[in-house]
């Protein structure tokens, strides 16, 4: 059974090579509700059902398909799943030939096109686009004591830093507790992380360099990598490399004795029925220079006439000290189909097998591998819109392994009602059943939203229900244990300006003869280089 998965990656690379193509870049200049409009520097060689690829951190998915042109732009429908903000990065590639004008018709001025690999990026401009944010969390218990904790999360992408072939990006987190008896019960109160703080260098259209922490979108389950990445495109194929370091495992820093490396091959289709990019690797992960981990991974999206989409992952450990072979570590695929703009359905598998790393857990390695059962899952969401202003929809999902343990069923339903235009704000009801080995939780909730002043400020209301029946009692009573919570909550977003926002929630919630109350405060800034101040 593993070779026929081994077999069948280099198949699906094959089956998504296409011939090379020219590299003609453009930006979006103008979103409405239907439509993006693209300006190029001339539109020859497009034409009407091409499509354009979105170009976000060096990566370039399909996103849009022309719809009509002029000499110097162009307008394109949504692929589903995309989203746009002026000033996006746009590309595509020069699949017509030119007809040849007839003699005696005078050609305007135009500067000779560039040929594929030449640096086109700096020309497309500087951006930069950010968001700044600072919350507190404080509980009020009536029966325990109080936990206040303050959060600050700073983000950024600067692409083409003062119009050269530079971009940045980032994402901190910085949090802060402030617990009510520190001197009784010590513990750590501070805690900074580094999610993504890389460099990225493109001296042409095809090639990107990175270096710094960052998560690869051509294998987004390595996680994030501390270290240089590399990344090249010939025509429809593409080919990269890692060499970095693990974060620590423990602390989320930067370990210099998880050194890991790799390669990678893709290729990508962009046409007007299908895109797809899929992308196929190896990598060797390291404890203090012995091997730790060794496995293939794949990784496929591909979308079909803009209505189905399809996602999959999956990692083959290969390496392994006590004879074990290889292991299908991790498996993931997901679909959504859109019957119509009313009807939408989505399922996902996975199979998840916990991970060993042989240096790091060399005492424990028997044991992980004895407990190897896999942890799997499927979920199911059907969601139906009949008028512009009801929305409903239905969700299944199932947790279960293979000897019955940590099994669980969830059902949710919800029902919407978007009556902003006629000013009764909005109405949802939820409801969630999940049940367990050892308990069954029914959450009923209620939430009205509703516009107090337009473009200004906004106000949600909410009242949630949850029962708890517990399979098992302590005090040998063959009655199941119950319990009831419930919370009232009410919230209000301020906007003080088109780029700051402030947030404020106040709840109450409610079990046996406790009152517990929460507040929770934000204030969010938002910043992008290409838009009006």
């Amino acid at each position: 059974m593993v070779n026929h998965r081994i077999g069948f990656l280099p198949l699906l690379l094959l089956s998504t090579v296409a011939a090379a193509q020219n590299v003609v870049p453009g930006e979006v200049t103008f979103i409405t509700s239907q439509h993006v409009y693209v300006k190029f520097e001339r539109t020859d060689g497009i034409a009407v059902k091409d499509t354009l690829e979105l170009v976000k951190d060096g990566v370039a998915a399909p996103c849009l398909v022309v719809s009509s042109l002029s000499s110097t732009s162009c307008v394109c429908t949504i692929v589903a799943g995309c989203k746009f903000e002026k000033g996006d990065h746009v590309q595509t590639r020069t699949l017509h030939p030119v007809e040849a004008k007839p003699a005696g018709i005078r050609q305007g001025r135009r500067a000779p096109p560039k040929p594929a690999g030449e640096d086109t990026l700096g020309s497309r401009g500087e951006r930069i686009r950010g968001r700044l944010s600072a919350a507190t969390y404080s509980t009020m218990p009536s029966s325990r004591e109080n936990d206040h904790r303050t959060m600050y999360r700073f983000s950024l992408d600067a692409d083409n830093i003062s119009n050269s072939k530079f971009s940045a990006e980032t994402y901190l987190n910085y949090r802060k507790l402030y617990p009510a008896n520190l001197d009784k019960h010590p513990q750590r109160t501070e805690f900074f992380n580094v999610y993504n703080l890389a460099v990225s260098y493109a001296p042409d259209s095809n090639t990107t360099l990175a270096l710094g922490r960052k998560i690869n979108n051509s294998a987004s389950s390595l996680g994030a990598i501390d270290g240089l990445q590399a990344e090249r495109r010939f025509g429809a194929l593409f080919a990269g490399a890692i060499a970095g370091f693990r974060p620590d495992i423990y602390t989320y820093g930067f370990n210099a004795d998880l050194l890991e490396y790799g390669a990678y091959l893709g290729a990508q289709v962009n046409s007007v029925a299908v895109n797809s990019r899929s992308t196929v690797g190896l990598m060797q992960q390291t404890n203090n220079g012995m091997v730790d981990r060794r496995y293939a991974y794949l990784q496929h999206s591909s979308t079909f006439n803009g209505n189905l989409n399809i996602f999959s992952s999956g990692e083959l450990d290969l390496y392994s000290t006590l004879g074990n072979g290889v292991r299908l570590t991790n498996f993931f695929i997901s679909s959504r189909y859109r019957f119509s703009r009313k009807v939408d359905v989505f399922a996902s598998y996975d199979s998840r097998r916990r991970v060993v790393y042989f240096e790091t857990f060399r005492n424990d390695v028997e044991i992980l591998l004895d407990d190897d059962d896999a942890r799997q899952g499927a979920r199911f969401r059907l969601n139906v819109r009949p008028t512009k202003t009801l929305g409903l929809g239905v969700a299944y999902s199932r947790r279960f392994q293979a000897d019955g343990a940590n099994a669980s069923d969830n059902i949710a339903g919800f029902l919407n009602f978007n009556m902003d235009p006629d000013g009764v704000g909005r109405w949802t009801v939820q409801a969630n059943r999940n049940t367990s080995n050892y308990v069954r939780s029914d959450v009923v909730s209620f939430r009205h939203t509703r516009t107090l002043i337009p473009r200004h400020l906004s106000m949600s209301l909410y009242y949630r229900l949850v029962e708890y029946v517990y399979a098992n009692r302590t005090d040998g009573s063959s009655l199941a244990a119950r319990a009831s919570q419930r919370y009232y909550g009410a919230d209000l977003q301020l906007i003080l300006a088109r780029t700051l926002t402030f947030t404020v929630l106040g709840e109450m919630s409610t079990i046996a003869e406790e009152r517990n109350y929460r507040c929770n405060m934000s204030l969010t800034k938002r910043f992008d280089s290409k838009k009006r101040k």
